[in-house]
Protein backbone atom coordinates (compact mmCIF):
# COMPACT_ATOMS: atom_id res chain seq x y z
CA UNK A 1 0.00 0.00 0.00
CA UNK A 2 0.85 3.64 -0.72
CA UNK A 3 0.12 6.19 2.29
CA UNK A 4 0.60 9.85 2.37
CA UNK A 5 0.83 12.38 5.46
CA UNK A 6 -0.31 16.00 5.14
CA UNK A 7 0.56 17.69 7.75
CA UNK A 8 0.72 21.34 9.49
CA UNK A 9 3.59 22.34 11.17
CA UNK A 10 3.25 24.88 13.74
CA UNK A 11 5.36 23.28 16.22
CA UNK A 12 8.60 20.78 16.01
CA UNK A 13 6.53 18.22 17.95
CA UNK A 14 4.55 17.75 14.80
CA UNK A 15 7.54 17.12 12.84
CA UNK A 16 8.40 14.13 15.19
CA UNK A 17 5.09 12.87 15.65
CA UNK A 18 4.89 12.50 11.53
CA UNK A 19 8.04 11.15 11.92
CA UNK A 20 6.53 8.67 14.18
CA UNK A 21 3.87 7.66 12.57
CA UNK A 22 5.93 6.74 8.81
CA UNK A 23 8.15 4.97 10.34
CA UNK A 24 5.36 2.90 11.98
CA UNK A 25 3.64 2.38 8.84
CA UNK A 26 7.09 1.69 7.18
CA UNK A 27 7.55 -0.81 9.58
CA UNK A 28 4.61 -2.41 8.38
CA UNK A 29 5.97 -3.04 4.79
CA UNK A 30 3.50 0.10 3.34
CA UNK A 31 5.32 2.95 1.29
CA UNK A 32 4.43 6.51 3.24
CA UNK A 33 5.36 10.03 1.46
CA UNK A 34 4.97 13.27 3.51
CA UNK A 35 4.04 16.51 2.77
CA UNK A 36 4.38 19.79 4.94
CA UNK A 37 1.95 22.09 3.92
CA UNK A 38 3.11 25.79 3.30
CA UNK A 39 6.51 24.57 2.14
CA UNK A 40 5.22 24.57 -2.12
CA UNK A 41 4.40 21.23 -2.49
CA UNK A 42 2.68 20.82 -5.06
CA UNK A 43 1.36 17.10 -4.99
CA UNK A 44 -2.92 17.84 -5.19
CA UNK A 45 -3.88 14.42 -6.90
CA UNK A 46 -4.01 11.72 -4.61
CA UNK A 47 -5.25 9.07 -7.20
CA UNK A 48 -1.35 7.20 -6.98
CA UNK A 49 -2.70 6.81 -2.56
CA UNK A 50 -4.00 4.19 -1.18
CA UNK A 51 -4.92 6.10 1.81
CA UNK A 52 -4.51 9.14 2.97
CA UNK A 53 -3.37 10.89 6.82
CA UNK A 54 -3.86 14.60 7.82
CA UNK A 55 -2.51 16.28 10.81
CA UNK A 56 -1.98 19.04 12.44
CA UNK A 57 -2.12 21.23 15.79
CA UNK A 58 -5.21 22.56 17.27
CA UNK A 59 -5.19 26.42 16.94
CA UNK A 60 -7.01 29.20 18.22
CA UNK A 61 -7.89 31.25 21.88
CA UNK A 62 -10.23 28.38 22.49
CA UNK A 63 -9.18 26.21 20.16
CA UNK A 64 -11.29 24.09 17.75
CA UNK A 65 -9.60 25.44 14.62
CA UNK A 66 -7.12 24.07 12.32
CA UNK A 67 -4.64 26.16 9.71
CA UNK A 68 -6.31 28.11 6.82
CA UNK A 69 -3.54 26.86 4.73
CA UNK A 70 -4.52 23.07 5.62
CA UNK A 71 -7.55 23.34 4.65
CA UNK A 72 -7.11 25.29 1.22
CA UNK A 73 -4.79 22.73 0.49
CA UNK A 74 -7.42 19.67 1.24
CA UNK A 75 -9.54 21.19 -0.63
CA UNK A 76 -7.75 21.63 -3.44
CA UNK A 77 -6.77 18.13 -3.62
CA UNK A 78 -8.25 15.77 -6.54
CA UNK A 79 -8.28 11.69 -6.14
CA UNK A 80 -10.36 11.50 -2.10
CA UNK A 81 -13.22 10.32 -3.30
CA UNK A 82 -13.93 7.01 -1.66
CA UNK A 83 -10.33 6.88 -0.32
CA UNK A 84 -10.08 5.32 3.18
CA UNK A 85 -8.03 8.55 5.40
CA UNK A 86 -7.56 9.43 9.25
CA UNK A 87 -6.87 12.67 11.18
CA UNK A 88 -4.70 13.38 13.63
CA UNK A 89 -3.89 16.58 15.84
CA UNK A 90 -1.79 17.70 18.80
CA UNK A 91 -3.66 18.58 21.54
CA UNK A 92 -5.25 22.02 23.42
CA UNK A 93 -6.90 22.08 26.71
CA UNK A 94 -10.00 23.83 24.89
CA UNK A 95 -10.78 22.65 21.30
CA UNK A 96 -9.33 19.57 20.10
CA UNK A 97 -12.56 17.31 19.73
CA UNK A 98 -13.97 20.42 17.64
CA UNK A 99 -10.60 20.53 15.80
CA UNK A 100 -10.95 16.57 14.97
CA UNK A 101 -14.27 17.30 13.63
CA UNK A 102 -13.69 19.74 11.81
CA UNK A 103 -10.46 17.92 9.65
CA UNK A 104 -13.20 14.88 9.53
CA UNK A 105 -15.83 16.74 7.89
CA UNK A 106 -13.63 18.56 5.39
CA UNK A 107 -12.47 15.19 3.85
CA UNK A 108 -15.88 14.11 4.14
CA UNK A 109 -16.84 16.68 2.21
CA UNK A 110 -14.06 15.96 -0.17
CA UNK A 111 -15.58 11.88 -0.74
CA UNK A 112 -13.17 10.54 1.96
CA UNK A 113 -13.58 7.62 4.34
CA UNK A 114 -12.20 8.58 7.71
CA UNK A 115 -11.63 5.38 9.40
CA UNK A 116 -9.76 6.75 12.29
CA UNK A 117 -8.86 9.83 14.22
CA UNK A 118 -6.92 10.34 17.34
CA UNK A 119 -5.67 12.95 19.42
CA UNK A 120 -1.42 12.43 20.19
CA UNK A 121 0.40 13.76 22.86
CA UNK A 122 3.60 11.66 22.47
CA UNK A 123 6.01 10.35 20.36
CA UNK A 124 4.79 6.41 21.97
CA UNK A 125 0.75 7.71 20.89
CA UNK A 126 2.72 8.50 17.71
CA UNK A 127 3.94 5.28 16.92
CA UNK A 128 0.77 3.51 18.27
CA UNK A 129 -1.07 5.38 15.64
CA UNK A 130 1.39 4.91 12.76
CA UNK A 131 0.62 0.60 14.01
CA UNK A 132 -3.15 1.13 13.84
CA UNK A 133 -2.70 2.66 10.40
CA UNK A 134 -0.61 -0.31 8.96
CA UNK A 135 -2.92 -2.58 10.30
CA UNK A 136 -6.04 -0.81 8.43
CA UNK A 137 -4.21 -0.74 5.50
CA UNK A 138 -3.23 -4.54 5.69
CA UNK A 139 -7.21 -5.02 6.22
CA UNK A 140 -8.22 -2.98 3.22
Amino acid sequence: MRALIIYSEHTRKMKAIVQAISSAIRKGGDDVDEVRVGRGESITSLYVYDLVYIGSPVLGFWGGKFPGSLASYIKSCSGLEGKKTAAFVTPRIIGTTRTLRRIMKTLEEKGSIVMAFRTIKSLSEARDFGNMLSRIADSG
